[in-house]
């Protein structure tokens, strides 16, 4: 077996164990329904009969561009009342805060806040937060 195969083998593995997580937490009738699938539709995708949407959402954001990746994911921890960080090193997430908080200061200039301003402030709120888990991280 090979490392890209041990990999897939992992994610379908954890991934299987978070989506029994949801159904035992509301159980399978609930999740159906939030869903909008069958019980019988749950129960396969609990026996590994039926592809598992949690590994279906990761392998579409390993597939794409990584910028899209992080603001599909960004959308998802919104959604949850959060918002996604990359943990990079210190020194790109340094870069990368300083490059999103001059984008930031420049689209908030002339006094207005569009929707891209402030896509564009998340971001750099997400860069300096990717700052703070590499200063972290090196404790």
């Amino acid at each position: 077996m090979n490392r890209s195969e041990s990999s897939e083998e992992e994610l379908a593995s954890a991934s299987s164990e978070q989506f029994a997580a949801l159904a035992e937490s509301i159980g399978v009738k609930r999740l159906a329904q939030a869903l909008d699938i069958s019980t019988r539709q749950v129960n396969r995708i609990l026996s590994g009969a039926q592809p598992n949407p949690i590994e279906r959402l990761v392998l579409s954001l390993q597939a794409v561009d990584p910028q899209v990746g992080d603001r599909a994911l960004d959308f998802v921890c919104r959604e949850m009342g959060g918002h996604f960080v990359r943990h990079v090193s210190r020194e790109e997430s340094i870069r990368e805060a300083v490059r999103e908080c001059a984008e930031a200061i420049a689209a908030m200039s002339d006094g207005a806040l569009s929707e891209s301003d402030i896509l564009e402030v998340r971001e750099a709120i997400s860069a300096l937060s990717s700052v703070l888990g590499s200063v972290d991280a090196d404790r």
